[in-house]
Formats: C-alpha cells, sequence, structure tokens
C-alpha cells in the first residue's frame, strides 16, 4: 500500500499515527505533481492528501474512511472499539474535530500583521464551542473513547499540535484546552503518557514545524 501526503498535513498525521498504532507499514510519498495537479488528480480525483492506493490499485480518499479500512483490513489491535457506544464517541470526536475545530484555524492563519479583533474574538468563540462539544461527547477516560487509543485520538491530536505551533501563542483569545483541569487536559496527559501516541505526537511536531518554518520564508519573500 502507498499513503500519497506528507506528514505535516493533520489530516495524513491521522492516518499515518492510526496505522503505526496498529502496528502496520505505510509507504509515503509527496503526491505526484503536487495536491490539485492533473498528475495526482488521475491518482485521486479530488487532488487532495490523504489518498491511499491498496495492494489491489484501488485509491481511498479522505483520511477518516482510510483508517475505517485500515481497521477493516488488519482488526488486531483494534482501534476502534468494539462497544458501539464507544465506537460512536470515538468516530465522533473525529466528526467534531473536522467541522467545529478544524475549519477555525484558516481565518486566523490569513490574518495579517493588522489584527482584526473582531474577527479574532469570532473565531475564539468559535474554537470554544468546538471544543466544549467534543469535551462533552468524549466517552470514559482516559481517552477519547476509553483506556486504549482510537480513531477519535488520531484525528483530534494533531490538530491539537497544530492550535499549540501557530494559534495558541499568537492569539491569546483562543484558549488552549489542555491547559487546565478539563476532559481534554485529562486526555492530553493520557495520551502524552502512552509511549505510542507521544512518538506520533512528537513526530508531527516536528514535521509541523518545518512545513511552518517554510511557508513563514516563503510568504517573507512575497512581501
Amino acid at each position: 500500500m502507498k499513503l500519497y501526503g506528507s506528514i505535516a498535513s493533520p489530516y495524513v498525521a491521522r492516518v499515518a499515527m492510526f496505522a503505526d498504532l496498529k502496528g502496520m507499514q505505510l509507504d509515503m510519498e509527496p503526491a505526484p505533481g503536487g495536491m490539485g495537479s492533473p498528475e495526482y488528480k488521475s491518482i485521486n480525483p479530488t487532488g487532495k492528501i490523504p489518498a491511499l492506493v491498496t495492494d489491489r490499485g484501488e485509491c481511498i480518499a479522505e483520511s477518516t474512511v482510510i483508517c475505517e479500512y485500515l481497521e477493516a483490513l488488519q482488526p488486531q489491535p483494534p482501534m476502534i472499539p468494539a462497544d458501539p457506544v464507544l465506537q460512536a464517541q470515538s468516530r465522533m470526536i473525529a466528526r467534531m474535530t473536522d467541522l467545529y475545530i478544524a475549519p477555525h484555524n484558516t481565518p486566523l492563519n490569513r490574518m495579517g500583521p493588522d489584527r482584526d479583533q473582531v474577527l479574532i474574538d469570532k473565531q475564539a468563540a468559535l474554537f470554544a464551542q468546538g471544543f466544549h462539544y467534543i469535551e462533552a461527547f468524549m466517552g470514559p477516560g482516559p481517552f477519547a473513547a476509553g483506556d486504549t487509543p482510537s480513531l477519535g485520538d488520531c484525528a483530534l491530536a494533531p490538530f491539537i499540535v497544530m492550535l499549540k505551533q501557530n494559534i495558541f501563542a499568537s492569539f491569546p483569545e483562543v484558549e488552549d484546552p489542555t491547559e487546565g483541569t478539563g476532559r481534554i487536559a485529562d486526555w492530553w496527559d493520557a495520551l502524552n503518557e502512552h509511549a505510542g501516541c507521544r512518538k506520533n505526537v512528537e513526530e508531527y511536531a516536528v514535521e509541523l514545524e518545518k512545513f511552518l518554518k517554510w511557508l513563514r520564508e516563503m510568504m517573507a519573500k512575497r512581501q
């Protein structure tokens, strides 16, 4: 199997973490010609990353769908709980990360040197709402849904790392939910106490920092 994408993407990191915790080896390559290129669209018509090409040559797109495929391909060790309620909770955390956390990052990242306080306050409120939803729907701990890592953890962790590197420090109006005594703070502690999760979080943080440094340099050259 071949995974197209860059580990600096939180969606690619989701799949990489999921596969690693299952003990599965995925060969990763950049999207041929780059995201959105005709060459890559001949493989994945959406032009987005990640995309998984199976051993039979089929392309599977969308990070959560890829994780579900990997789970079906190799059920052990399980990364989607067998218990129906825990299973739903783990999937909800992944879905809510995509719906209520991921979209609020972009407007702040695109902000220039002139701070738009109205926009900042709006995005801060949306982040707070999203994290409230996630805390409300997390299952019994310490992980997203139970006492072992699952799909929800692999979805949320990369976005927390991303926000720590490029949002929380730059926009104090956006509260870091891993600080303090809330459910997400307890979850973050558990994640970093788990050797496999910690390894993936640290690897993603390193690759993301490299990407953000490159991006800042490119933007500086254009100004």
